[in-house]
């Protein structure tokens, strides 16, 4: 029997897709409302995701809580026969003051706050918001107790951008800064394996519509 180079080492398997299309989405809002919902574009992107998402034989379904996810996940749900786990702390980024809003109108109503923004975008914050870097900071932890909850079993995580941007950062090893270098758009999935001493993106951003 040949020597093996390294001890076998329990998988666990990650595929995180970012909800269907939403109206905000499609005016450049910035929101984390928890209320907002799929278009019917969101819908057909979910029901697409969900018919491809049967081939990774994941076995747990987790699901953020915002109202455009958990549609989302109903309609994975539907496909995968699983049922839906919610995780609250997996929510997307507070934009505080600045929810529902784009980012011109901020510059025209709000310059001196759009100014001191534009300065550090990732470690500054909305007005009673959250900056990118604690996002990060809460996936981060949040990630590793589902992995040390579900080790060695394959995953689908239901979510928002923001979420998967955190994960793929720590998962590669990324500066933080290079945040917003990564597209994440509506209905998309990627995946990450996560074994003891380090993680491996195997695919980012696979859209199906």
């Amino acid at each position: 029997m040949s020597e093996k180079l390294h001890a076998e080492e329990l998988i666990t398997s990650i595929v995180f897709v970012r909800h269907g299309h939403t109206r905000q989405t499609e005016q450049g809002k910035l929101y984390s409302d928890q209320a907002a919902l799929l278009t019917e574009k969101g819908r057909t992107q979910a029901e697409a995701v969900a018919g491809w998402l049967p081939a990774e034989a994941s076995q747990i379904l987790l699901s953020s809580t915002a109202e455009r996810v958990t549609e989302t996940a109903k309609i994975v749900s539907a496909a995968l026969s699983l049922p839906i786990k919610l995780v609250p702390g997996l929510d997307e980024q507070s934009v505080g003051e600045w929810e529902g809003r784009t980012y011109l109108e901020i510059k025209k109503e709000n310059p001196e706050q759009y100014k001191n923004w534009c300065e550090d975008p990732i470690r500054n914050r909305a007005p009673a918001g959250e900056s990118i870097v604690d996002v990060y900071e809460r996936v981060k932890s949040d990630i590793a107790k589902l992995i040390a909850e579900h080790k060695g079993q394959k995953i689908v995580l239901v979510t928002h951008a923001g979420v998967i941007r955190s994960a793929i950062v720590e998962a590669l090893g990324m500066p933080i800064d290079n945040f917003w270098r990564i597209s994440v758009p509506t209905g998309s999935a990627s995946k990450i394996d996560y074994s003891t001493n380090f993680a491996t993106l195997h695919y980012l951003s696979r859209s199906f519509v």
